[in-house]
């Protein structure tokens, strides 16, 4: 945890930023995290099963997305269980689209055409 407090990894080829998604009463509901390389970043999101089904990923998600695009960032990827509906749903309000590439058994998601 305090590796990933530190904002980068240890051999400072990336940057790693993260933020506590929180409901109406500041409880915390769950976290949106950017892992930064170059000008690519790779986006994750976890949601409190007791949040989910509310909007809290897609909403985070894609202000963290818009927060990038004015810091230079344009091209972002996801990696989502092929089981995973909600988080494809989220995959694609961010405009990304699934490829045939796996990653532990995950789907790799990319930025769409532009």
């Amino acid at each position: 945890m305090r590796r990933q407090v530190a904002g980068a990894s240890p051999d400072g080829r990336q940057g790693w930023l993260n933020w506590v998604l929180r409901d109406a009463h500041g409880a915390a509901a769950g976290t949106v995290q950017a892992t930064l390389t170059g000008a690519a970043a790779e986006l994750a999101w976890v949601v409190g099963t007791a949040h989910q089904g509310r909007g809290y990923a897609s909403e985070a998600a894609v202000g963290v997305r818009d927060w990038l695009r004015t810091q230079g960032i344009e091209d972002f990827t996801a990696h989502i269980h092929p089981d995973h509906a909600a988080s494809a749903g989220v995959a694609r309000r961010l405009g990304l689209v699934p490829t045939a590439v796996r990653q532990d058994g995950e789907v790799r998601w990319v930025s769409s055409p532009k």
